[in-house]
């Protein structure tokens, strides 16, 4: 070029070479600070703000387009704000490295609420993904539609993990595995749903620049995929340093410390120092935080985040799951999941019935119902030759206590004869209690299951005030105790004009989970300080036989050919008294153990206790006076069938509802 001044030629070579030289991506965190707006949450409507969770950029720069891994886990809690992850991973590459990208959930409904709740307000506050994802079109194939967003230089596809075809077509070089732990174990008979889906990206391993991001909240720890899939990794926890001495700590429930009422007064006692650390001054330590492997030889970065270091929840509102968790094995395994992001150890199996023996109370007197035994109940598990009965007081915090277990032997095929007028009586008596009063049964299950005395059950429930014919109901998220159902009541095989009567359907897989946990706890009796919430009581008379079919069953977890399958399983032919004290738990949450308000519980009091109110804690001495367990022989001295005979006071129970 003839008359242009060299420095003016070098300044245009420059300029162009700037603007033809190959832009460095950015690192998704970057991108993300600079233009994602949240969808949903506090946040929504604003700009990304890494303060408020300063354990994400970590998490999504390991996949970044420079970066050396290809697969990132993160195992997770409720409200951490972690689902901002995938979505600002996805928007990175449609803007910085535009390929086939794919985002799974787990059901169609949810391909739907993701697009709607997140995914679209995201795409539509962001400035670059705005411009770049074409709008949805109805009749154009060139646009976008609610599960495929099209953009120059590839495509993101929202898929249902529930559908095999789905996580099989087209190949991927992006994807982000949303709440993998609810995706099947055998996708319509052709293997593991993560495996397939996996297999979408095989065409980049060569080149190695494929990327996973796999997130989920865990669930039982026997068959939580995420919780395999984070101990496979590098297992990162996030770090926080020390107020009091500066060293790094992992924030843990173990060192959280409440009142176990409101207000709860929660603060942390850091293990390095015990310096107290009051919940105003998280939001600080938390950002200064760090992720530091605990497994630095894994397979790939994972990473755990929890309700602990969470910006969106409190640690006053942990410390009231926490208390809730007391309750039942099924809060407790919420608690673990929703709130820890730990998957949880299902304490199914029972514990040796010789060590419920060797922890026998020898104070709790036959017959008597304690001090804090606010709710009487019993259940009864029928056999052909007889019925088992176990008679169970609870109380407020759920402790339980044993004062009657009885075989009443007798046919049972005619509910006038046999072991039926035994049971009537046994509904009829009038238990002492610890301060001289009568208490009766307020409620009484009766075993109407599929064991061939269905119709006497149910004719002889029908004629007896406060029982009532159940029907056990495996399986999970069963509650304890459903709306009764419509049975048909027989006479010689004919219907009767006027017979029908209800069957109440008993979630049993739930109450033996609860059982069992609460069977593993230590009390006073065996060497512990107090007696634990949910604690079982028995006494002297118990013998072995009670405390071998008490933990007749465990629970059993197998893969079979991809499925995972689930079931209690006896370990023992005999497991009547393990089934009449779950029905009897049944009732006692029909009578509102769980559901009583403090108000109700006072209600119960006021109603049950001597008026006015004497010291719980200091009743007359009815029961047997005595310290410690049972001694061997003491236990020795015990028949071997507990067998005592019922009073023979007649007339018919009465139900009473607290709540």
């Amino acid at each position: 070029m003839m008359g242009v001044h060299p420095k003016a030629l070098g300044l245009i070579a420059g300029i162009f070479a700037a603007i033809l030289a190959p832009q460095a991506p950015m690192t998704p965190s970057a991108w993300a600070k600079d233009h994602l707006v949240v969808p949903d949450g506090p946040r929504a409507g604003a700009r990304w703000d890494l303060a408020l969770t300063p354990y994400v950029p970590a998490i999504i720069d390991a996949l970044g387009p420079d970066s050396p891994h290809n697969m990132v886990v993160v195992r997770k809690s409720q409200q951490t704000g972690i689902s901002i992850a995938g979505i600002a991973l996805v928007g990175t590459y449609i803007d910085q490295a535009p390929c086939r990208i794919a985002y799974a959930v787990p059901r169609q409904e949810d391909v739907g609420e993701f697009n709607r709740e997140k995914l679209g307000p995201a795409i539509a506050g962001t400035k670059p993904l705005k411009a770049k994802v074409r709008g949805q079109m109805s009749r154009s194939g060139e646009g976008s539609t609610q599960t495929s967003k099209r953009f120059p230089g590839g495509s993101l596809k929202l898929l249902n993990a529930g559908v095999a075809t789905e996580l099989k077509s087209k190949t991927l070089k992006v994807g982000v595995a949303d709440e993998v732990d609810e995706w099947s174990f055998d996708l319509d008979g052709q293997g593991d749903a993560f495996d397939l889906f996996l297999g979408r990206f095989t065409a980049f391993h060569a080149t190695g620049d494929w990327r996973v991001l796999a997130l989920s909240t865990p669930t039982i720890a026997e068959t939580s995929r995420i919780d395999r899939l984070f101990l496979d990794g590098d297992q990162a926890y996030w770090h926080v340093p020390c107020p009091g001495c500066g060293e790094e700590i992992v924030l843990t429930y173990e060192h959280l410390h409440h009142r176990d009422a409101p207000p709860f007064q929660t603060y942390y006692a850091a293990p390095c120092c015990g310096r107290p650390i009051e919940h105003h001054e998280k939001a600080g330590l938390v950002r200064n935080g760090r992720f530091i492997a605990t497994n630095p030889d894994g397979l790939y970065p994972s990473f755990h985040v929890d309700a602990l270091i969470s910006q969106l929840t409190t640690w006053d509102k942990l410390a009231e799951a926490a208390i809730a968790a007391r309750k039942s094995e099924a809060k407790e395994k919420t608690f673990h999941n929703l709130w820890l992001g730990r998957a949880h150890e299902m304490r199914g199996n029972a514990p040796e019935w010789e060590r419920l023996m060797e922890r026998r109370e020898a104070s709790l007197a036959r017959g008597v119902v304690p001090a804090k035994g606010l709710i009487l109940v019993a259940g009864c598990d029928v056999q052909h030759n007889g019925l088992a009965v176990e008679v169970v007081a609870f109380g407020e915090d759920r402790q339980s206590w044993s004062i009657e277990a009885l075989f009443l032997e007798g046919m049972t095929d005619d509910p006038k004869g046999g072991a039926w007028p035994a049971l009537e009586e046994l509904l009829a008596r009038r238990f002492a209690d610890s301060w001289g009063q009568d208490r009766r049964i307020e409620a009484l299950a009766v075993d109407a299951g599929d064991g061939g005395r269905t119709t006497q059950v149910l004719e002889w429930c029908r004629q007896h005030a406060g029982a009532y014919a159940i029907k056990g109901v495996g399986g999970r998220g069963v509650p304890a105790i459903g709306l009764p159902q419509k049975k048909s009541v027989t006479k010689g095989g004919k219907r009767k004009r006027f017979g029908s009567t209800l069957a109440w359907p008993v979630g049993t897989w739930g109450l033996k989970s609860e059982l069992y946990a609460n069977l593993h706890k230590s009390g006073a009796a065996a060497g512990g300080e107090i007696d634990p919430p949910g604690y079982c009581h028995f006494g002297a008379f118990h013998d072995a036989e009670f405390f071998k079919q008490l933990t007749a069953e465990y629970f059993d977890q197998q893969i079979v050919r991809g499925r995972m399958h689930e079931d209690w399983k006896r370990a023992r032919r005999e497991n009547h008294f393990l089934d009449a004290r779950i029905y009897a738990m049944a009732m006692a949450e029909h009578l509102g153990l769980s559901r009583l308000s403090p108000e109700g519980w006072a209600r119960l009091r006021a109603r049950v206790l001597p008026s006015p109110q004497t010291d719980m804690l200091s009743p007359p001495a009815m029961q047997v006076a005595a310290e410690g367990p049972v001694t061997s022989e003491a236990a020795a001295a015990q028949p071997d069938q507990p067998t005592a005979a019922p009073s023979r006071t007649r007339g018919r129970g009465r139900w009473n509802s607290y709540s």
